[in-house]
């Protein structure tokens, strides 16, 4: 689950990472009211949407005076911001950050991310700051500093020693970086995230060190637990569709392919999507209605999909292990009789109840189209589609 900005920053400022001095305001606040209150002063107006490159798309205005700070506010609430990280429609603007410029002496990349390779944690640094790091890594990659830590050690001093190494900071900036680091960890742990990044970390030209941009992700498979930051989530920069599927428990994923798929495990369901993409298609969605699914659960999979005007088919591949053919074929036939089929599903069933599953299935409906083997199946749908 990713948080906003803002959100981002009061959780650093819990656990005393110093960011800037700044005002929240949500879309229905009186514009007029916070101006005549704050607007004798220079502010930065922070669009607060789910994704990056907000500066380069306009997002992120400076304000010398009142009438500026009030016109850049109209401007930005209630826009939709398009930019390299949103789709072409862009994501809402409901939410600014107002926030005091900074006077920036140096800009530091400082991250910390779950590893999945090598099992462990994983900080990262660079004075590259203000950079995404994809660029770092293929400009300069040998900026780029980073550490592996082990639940079960920790941090030590020559972590702290390696990711400082080409920031150029005095003693006094060390000792606050590794404050930072320390804080930073100690966080990550606590709240379950899988990413936390600050970009930039600034030195500012009095010496300080300031969070000036802030993304945190924290681990859906553990909110149940971390029930606090449930009032977190922002439904309006999530695509409906996933919203529907996270009700009814099925792990789905917007993409921007016309190939509907529907399968049962993770690895699988990437296979599947590679075998489009290697035959020159493009899958729509990532959806694994997984190992203890049920006839409703596939019938609300199916009209996910059916929903989706981008989808011009869908291609249906369960293995079955845990999860019965027969259980999908019962799900596929409810939805029929709630939604209107107009295009092409192709269908693989294999393992338990297969056969049963196609008995099930034959004459059911003209576009239907069972298949015997992925390589037909990925083939066929790419050419219904």
């Amino acid at each position: 689950m990713f948080i906003h900005e803002y959100q981002s920053k009061q959780l650093l400022q819990q656990y005393q990472i110093p960011t800037p001095l700044s005002h929240i305001f949500h879309e229905g606040d009186n514009i007029d009211s916070f101006v005549s209150q704050w607007g004798n002063q220079e502010w930065v107006v922070k669009s607060q949407i789910h994704a990056g490159g907000r500066g380069k798309a306009g997002g992120i205005l400076t304000a010398h005076q009142a009438e500026e700070l009030a016109s850049h506010m109209r401007l930005l609430l209630g826009s939709q911001l398009i930019t390299a990280q949103t789709s072409p429609n862009g994501l809402p603007v409901k939410t600014l950050l107002i926030e005091k410029p900074a006077a920036i002496a140096n800009e530091i990349y400082l991250a910390i991310l779950i590893d999945r390779n090598k099992k462990n944690i994983a900080l990262l640094s660079s004075s590259e700051g203000g950079v995404d790091l994809e660029e770092i890594a293929a400009r300069n990659p040998s900026k780029i500093n980073r550490v592996a830590i082990t639940q079960t050690i920790g941090l030590q001093n020559y972590h702290y020693q390696t990711l400082a190494q080409g920031l150029m900071l005095d003693k006094a900036q060390q000792h606050t970086f590794n404050d930072i680091v320390n804080s930073l960890y100690r966080m990550f742990c606590d709240i379950d995230a899988t990413l936390i990044e600050i970009n930039p970390l600034i030195v500012t030209q009095a010496g300080t060190l300031q969070a000036l941009d802030a993304k945190i992700n924290i681990d859906d498979n553990a909110l149940y637990r971390q029930t606090k930051f449930s009032n977190l989530r922002d439904d309006s920069q999530e695509n409906t569709i996933e919203q529907r599927a996270r009700t009814h428990d099925l792990n789905y994923v917007k993409l921007d392919g016309n190939i509907g798929c529907i399968v049962n495990g993770a690895g699988l369901a990437m296979a599947t999507m590679d075998l489009i993409k290697h035959f020159g298609g493009e899958p729509a969605n990532f959806l694994d209605v997984g190992g203890n699914t049920n006839e409703a659960c596939v019938t609300h999979a199916f009209e996910l999909l059916l929903t989706d005007h981008e989808v011009r088919a869908i291609l249906v591949n369960i293995f079955g292990g845990i999860v019965r053919c027969d259980v999908i074929a019962h799900g596929l036939l409810a939805a029929l009789k709630h939604t209107t089929l107009d295009i092409p599903v192709v269908v693989l069933l294999q393992g338990t109840n297969a056969e049963q599953a196609k008995v099930l299935l034959k004459d059911q409906h003209p576009l239907l189209f069972p298949v015997k083997d992925l390589i037909e199946g990925a083939q066929l749908a790419i050419s219904k589609a």
